[in-house]
């Protein structure tokens, strides 16, 4: 990876003052690669974090790199979300403003071999669909390109060299906090069986590249064919999984159950012709045989009954409609489709009849009576 960075571009490099960093910020150096800013991000999450800050200044004054660092102040008690995804946010979005403002083409990020061993057994153990088993070399953060040199380098191989060349890091003592699922994995895992995860992760990274290449061909809009589903679990696990991120529900993902997605296709494959689920600022809805996503801002459920009210009052003018007393005008079918009447027929009958999209009937207002419950407008069926 490090033979793919060109001299010629700038690069931001995230340097934390661990082994890791601190070895691809000396192999850049050694490889005549200068052309890039250290950003060093102090937490103060450890009472000794201060020592990391003054050890990458130091390597940056000697060897003539540009270094900028934030400081966080956080009162850590107040924090309630995860210190890891929350930490990783703050430093991934300081990078992106930095790489920004300084030109730079691409971020650097010290993951190394085990790492990604790592990352796929937590992906494992938590058994959540994933666009990726491991640590991609090349990933998009915020449209912002993210490049890892030494992905395929082994932890023993990084602080070996260190040792070698007598090259000062600091240990973060965080890492030994068995409390945090990674350590609890990092602390029994052996470099011995990286060749078996390796081929373990490279045959499921290709099974997603060929269900992948068939699902492209899938993902043009807001609304998906559920013909595509079939009796084959794993694909139809990846689809949803695909159409559902392809259509903005990434964070709704990753922060549900494990289930989540095995819920969905349930619902999904059984006999309703209309489910609803709600999840976050979406509605996903099963319509016939179409599977839908939208925005809850899409479906505006309204119901006015006041005569003096203005929308009230352009309703009826505009549906040619002279009386304005016991009236209730709404967009809410749900509620009353098995209450009023077209023609003498019952709307529900007529909306199951003609097979009348679920979503379409959102787009329907609806004048009646409050007595007769016959519907004063004319509707779209």
């Amino acid at each position: 990876m490090i033979k793919l960075l060109e001299q010629n571009k700038k690069y931001i490099l995230g340097l934390s003052g661990g082994p890791d960093s601190v070895f691809l910020f000396y192999y850049l150096l050694d490889r005549g690669i200068k052309n890039f800013i250290a950003c060093h991000v102090n937490y103060n999450f450890r009472t000794d974090s201060n020592k990391d800050l003054a050890l990458v200044k130091k390597m940056c004054e000697k060897n003539n790199i540009k270094l900028i660092f934030k400081n966080i102040n956080q009162n850590y008690s107040e924090l309630n979300q995860n210190f890891e995804s929350w930490a990783r946010k703050i430093r991934y979005d300081f990078f992106c403003k930095e790489l920004e403002k300084n030109g730079a083409q691409a971020i650097l990020i010290a993951h190394n071999l085990n790492d990604h061993i790592e990352t796929y057994l937590m992906q494992t153990q938590n058994n959540k669909k994933v666009s990726f088993y491991g640590i991609r070399a090349e990933s998009i953060y915020e449209n912002k390109k993210i490049i890892r040199p030494i992905i395929s380098y082994k932890k023993s191989f990084i602080l070996k060299y260190l040792k070698s060349q007598n090259i000062s890091y600091i240990i973060d003592s965080t890492n030994s906090d068995i409390k945090y699922e990674r350590n609890k994995i990092r602390k029994n895992l052996s470099e011995k069986s990286f060749d078996n995860f390796i081929k373990e992760i490279d045959l499921k990274n290709e099974k997603i590249k060929e269900y992948n290449i068939k699902i492209d061909l899938l993902l043009n809009s807001k609304e998906l064919d559920l013909l595509n589903l079939n009796n084959n679990e794993e694909w139809n696990e990846y689809l949803i999984f695909r159409f559902l991120e392809y259509n903005g529900l990434n964070v709704e993902i990753y922060c549900s159950k494990k289930s989540f997605i095995k819920e969905i296709i349930k619902q999904l494959k059984s006999n309703k012709s209309f489910i609803e689920i709600s999840k976050g600022n979406f509605i996903l809805m099963k319509d016939y045989n179409k599977f839908k996503i939208i925005n809850k801002k899409e479906i505006n459920i309204f119901e006015l009954s006041d005569f003096e009210d203005e929308n009230f009052k352009k309703f009826l003018i505009d549906n040619n409609i002279n009386e304005n007393s016991n009236i209730i005008i709404t967009n809410n079918w749900k509620k009353y489709q098995s209450k009023l009447y077209v023609n003498d027929k019952l709307l529900s009958k007529i909306y199951k009849n003609k097979k009348v999209n679920y979503f379409e009937r959102y787009k329907n207002v609806l004048i009646f009576n409050k007595t007769s419950k016959i519907v004063l407008n004319k509707i779209d069926i």
